[in-house]
Order: structure tokens, then sequence, then C-alpha cells
């Protein structure tokens, strides 16, 4: 990284020599030897800040989950949270911050994105990644938190660009590129962040429901999108905060016209495997229950329609050639002058009875073992 000015001794000179309406740092500022004030805080900026929705009890429920992240942040860092945090946390090195938010924002995605602007995020509202380095780690904190914290980090090819996911209707941001700088510029006492803001899309509160489920013995809350896409919630407790504030309504019980939370739980297992973030298909769900209860159903067929059987040989040559070949000797011996006859009549009988054998519906079997 680049310090946040030039520390040449051209900028030491006196406050005449500077443009009018302009304070330049000092060396011993840029070189943290001045005490701590709040420059970091009150920077100038001439970005616009990124609109989030005026409604207080969101904001404050938003608030309250980057707390709780950067809280998370600090004990996970300190090894004090090892194999007790969620798997999709930490599945995908490089892309924990994204799969905490899957996670924790149900149904959040980056997929379809709006426009992108510069802006300035408040980072009351800004989650970033802080178990890598904070404060501490850095020789000359204020000197870092002036070049993390300009303006020119919002310029498109510039050095360290930062760039910002904004779940517009949420008023809920995460950062997709310099996520580890968002906790060390709150700890310098910095109030927003300079980045590209990129405007993403969010379900209307309407088209949310959350459920209470009982699922192998323990209770689960499900969120279901349009009645339909299914999300299991990993952690209630930082999600349902947020949802309640946007407007979803309270956990309800599962519905009894819907699939038994057990076949839901089972989908949800299958489909977890290799996989952080799961979804389930009810429609989906409903129509694969019908097919394999249908499946289940007993059925006439013959023996050329299982595609699951195995013939055992040693049967199959006693039987098929083994006996026909007995009935021919008795029948040599008994009619030694009808012996073509015999032969006839034996090679007859066994075409017969591997026919019937093979194609007549003599049997039952279960419709999924039919093909």
């Amino acid at each position: 990284m680049q310090p946040a000015a030039s520390t040449d001794s051209s900028t030491t000179g006196s406050p005449a020599h500077a443009p009018a309406g302009v304070s330049l740092p000092t060396v011993e500022e840029l070189l943290d030897d001045a005490p701590a004030n709040d420059d970091v805080a009150h920077m100038r900026s001439r970005l616009p800040q990124a609109a989030v929705p005026p409604n207080i009890m969101l904001q404050a429920a938003v608030t309250r989950l980057v707390e709780q992240k950067e809280q998370v942040d600090q004990l996970a860092r300190n090894g004090l949270l090892a194999g007790l945090l969620p798997s999709e946390w930490s599945t995908s090195p490089g892309n924990e911050l994204r799969g905490f938010v899957a996670s924790v924002v149900p149904f959040a995605s980056d997929s379809a994105r709006g426009e992108t602007v510069a802006a300035r995020v408040p980072l009351k509202f800004l989650l970033g990644h802080s178990q890598r380095w904070g404060k501490h780690d850095v020789a000359e904190p204020k000197s870092l938190a002036a070049y993390l914290g300009s303006d020119d980090r919002s310029v498109p090819g510039s050095p360290d660009l930062a760039e910002v996911m904004l779940l517009s209707p949420l008023g809920l941001a995460w950062a997709h590129t310099g996520r580890g700088r968002v906790g060390f510029l709150r700890a310098m006492g910095a109030e927003t962040l300079a980045a590209r803001v990129t405007a993403l899309p969010y379900p209307a509160a309407e088209q949310l429901a959350l459920y209470l489920a009982d699922c192998d013995g323990t209770t689960q809350v499900w969120c279901v999108l349009d009645k339909r896409r299914l999300r299991a919630l990993s952690v209630p407790s930082l999600t349902l905060p947020l949802l309640s504030a946007y407007g979803v309504g309270a956990p309800e019980p599962w519905p009894s016209n819907w699939p038994e939370p057990a076949e839901v739980g089972a989908e949800l297992a299958r489909l977890r495997s290799g996989k952080s973030i799961v979804e389930v298909d009810l429609v989906k769900l409903v129509d694969k229950i019908g097919r394999e209860r249908a499946g289940e159903a007993w059925s006439g067929a013959s023996l050329m329609q299982l595609h699951t059987w195995v013939p055992r040989w040693r049967f199959f040559l006693t039987s098929f050639i083994g006996l026909p070949a007995a009935l021919l000797l008795i029948a040599a011996l008994a009619l030694p002058g009808r012996i073509e006859a015999a032969a006839v009549a034996a090679a007859l009988g066994f075409a017969g009875g591997a026919i019937a054998a093979l194609a007549a519906p003599w049997i039952y079997a279960r419709r999924k073992h039919l093909s």
C-alpha cells in the first residue's frame, strides 16, 4: 500500500505556503507521532453516502448484526470458537464473509446486480471480516487509516480498491473487496468507507415466511420464499431479529398440508453433501414424494420388466438345460424308435418354458423396480 500522503520535506513548510482553504497534514501526523484525534472520523469527502431505508428499527437490527459479526471475528481470531462456527462460514477460504451472509440472510445473492456507483458506506451497516488483522497489527495505523479511508479507494483501477455489495431493501452491506479493512477503520473511529457500491435486490417481506419444524427430535427454523423455495436457518438468533425488523412475520408451525418435516429434512441432508448453502424446491419435492409412493405399489410383472434381478446360473443350467436333457434321455430309453419326436418335444418344451418364465407376468414386484 502507498502512504496517505508524501512525506517529502515540501509538506512540512509553513501553512502560509499552502493553497487557501487546504490544511495539509504534518509529517508527525502521517507517522502517527501526534496525539490521537478524530481526523479519521471526520475525514472530508466529495462522495455521496450510500442510501439505506429510513426504517429506524431495521437500521438498529442491521447495526446489531454488524456488531455481532465483529464480536464473532474477534473471538474466532483468538481461537475461542474453534469448531463451533457453522461449517458454511469457513468452507470456502476467501469467501467466508459471503458464506456468512448467505447463511444469515436467506436468499441474499449477488447474482442479480443493479447499478454500481462510487459512494461512502456507513461502517455501522457494513459487514467485514476482521479475523486476520486489526489495528494492533499495523505499525502506523493512522496513516494507513487515512490511506484506506480516502475517496481514491473508490476509483476504478486505483490501488487497494474497495468494493461493497449493498442489499438496498435491507440497508445491509458487506465488503466484497477490502473486507479486512472494515474492522480496522471502525476501530480507528472512521464512520464511513469509500468504495464502489453495487446495489442488490432482496425479496419483499411479504414473499418470505418463517416456520418451526420438528425434525429428527430438534426444532429447526425454515425460511420459505414464495411458498416454494425453502432454506434452513443455521443461526436463527442472528437471522430472526433482522427479518422481524424487515417486516417478516414470526415463525409459525409447519403446515400440515405440506410435505412432512422428516421428508424435508431428508432432502436437505441429501442436498447438503458437498454444498454450504442448500435449498429445497417444495413443488419438486412433492412431485418426487408422489413418484416414490407410486413406486412402492405392487404390480404384476414378468422377469423381462425387472431391472434389479440377477440370474441364478446354477438353477438356470439345472432347470432349463439339465431337465430337458434328462427328459430327452428318458424318452430315448422308453421310445427307442421315436428319438426324433422325443427330441423335438423336449426342445419345444424347453422353448415354451423359457418364454413363459421370462415374459409371462407370473410374479409381483414394486413399480419402482420395473423398467
